[in-house]
């Protein structure tokens, strides 16, 4: 409870304080630093995470029987279908602008469902949604997908290798950071993804650890 409290006031500190000063430093600074951030980044497209789990599944359950790994594997594929489910209903319910929304002359920051109240609700909500439909990757920032992903499945590796503690987390925290340098995510997107991917590899596997630790 502590963590997700922490992190919720990271993210909240992030919005207010930080996460405009940093994104406009790397957009002014991008020959620098987008190229490294998208070549890191890779490392957080969940689709890496979800062909292994579906290989290692078949693998394990057909040809080279082993049930403990089986459902390690099927584990893995959870994770990564339920937190990148919640990602993607909370993008579109928030709404917030990338921080490449900002570049040139534009001054848009923030979340579209914060915005638009003096419409109405029905037409705020209309707005809102025909917004983000229209313009789905500029309006998708929060929380960050990649970090989710990476929040999942590395809180997972923590829970099966808890002696590589501090090697996971340091390549984690890497990983995240690129969106960071690639201008794709504010500081406290990234937090908002943490969030959401420990939480939801915490939850399953408050249901599915007999599975997972028991070799059958």
């Amino acid at each position: 409870m502590i963590y997700f409290l922490i992190l919720t006031a990271l993210t909240f500190l992030s919005y207010f304080f930080v996460d405009k000063s940093v994104a406009e430093y790397f957009l002014a600074n991008i020959p620098s630093y987008e190229h490294i951030g998208d070549t890191i980044s890779i490392l957080g497209e969940s689709h890496w995470y979800i062909g292994t789990a579906i290989i290692g599944f078949i693998f394990f359950k057909y040809f080279k029987k082993n049930k403990l790994f089986e459902q390690r594997f099927l584990f893995l594929l959870y994770i990564n279908i339920f937190s990148g489910l919640i990602s993607l209903v909370l993008k579109q319910l928030f709404g917030r602008i990338r921080p490449w929304g900002m570049r040139g002359d534009s001054d848009d920051y923030g979340f579209l469902l914060f915005q638009n109240f003096d419409l109405g609700i029905l037409e705020k909500m209309k707005y809102h949604f025909a917004t983000v439909l229209e313009s789905p990757t500029t309006y998708s920032s929060f929380p960050s997908g990649h970090t989710t992903t990476v929040a999942a499945v590395f809180t997972y590796l923590i829970i099966l290798f808890p002696r590589h503690l501090y090697l996971i987390v340091s390549a984690g925290i890497v990983i995240v950071s690129s969106r960071i340098l690639a201008n794709d995510h504010f500081i406290s997107d990234i937090f908002a993804g943490i969030m959401v991917g420990s939480f939801s590899t915490i939850y399953l596997y408050s249901k599915f650890k007999d599975k997972i630790h028991e070799n059958i």
